[in-house]
């Protein structure tokens, strides 16, 4: 028996090192999707386009009754639920727990930003 299992893992030892050759010798390999171009040091990336501004400010819906669950840490803080405008409607967008980035950090929701002109949309973000 114990010589059976001996040429057995004599055996195995080539085939195991075989497959570790055929699976780039252990290594991840990434190759990267040709329909996404990385960018090199000298590709311009273009500026996100500007909100549209409006005259006035859309009416939203009345939010819906949120709860709000246990937190998942300390350095978590409660983003409330909100009306998202998408240029032409609004969109309820659910409240979560956010992480903070830093220790100072403070959630700035989402708003509408008198402009010149009127007002233009401004998604939520760290301040």
């Amino acid at each position: 028996m114990k010589s059976t299992v001996r040429n057995l893992s004599l055996l195995l030892i080539p085939v195991v090192s075989l497959l570790t050759l055929a699976c780039g010798g252990g290594k991840v390999v990434v190759v990267p999707n040709a329909a996404v171009p990385s960018a090199g040091p000298n590709t311009v990336v273009a500026p996100a386009p500007a909100q549209p501004v409006v005259a006035t400010i859309p009416a939203s819906p009345q939010p819906p009754q949120e709860t709000v669950t246990v937190s998942p840490g300390s350095d978590y803080v409660w983003a409330p639920g909100y009306y998202n405008w998408l240029g032409d409607h609004y969109e309820w967008v659910s409240g979560a727990w956010m992480r903070l980035p830093r220790v100072s950090a403070v959630w700035v929701p989402a708003h509408w930003q008198p402009t010149s002109g009127g007002y233009m949309w401004m998604d939520g973000h760290w301040q």
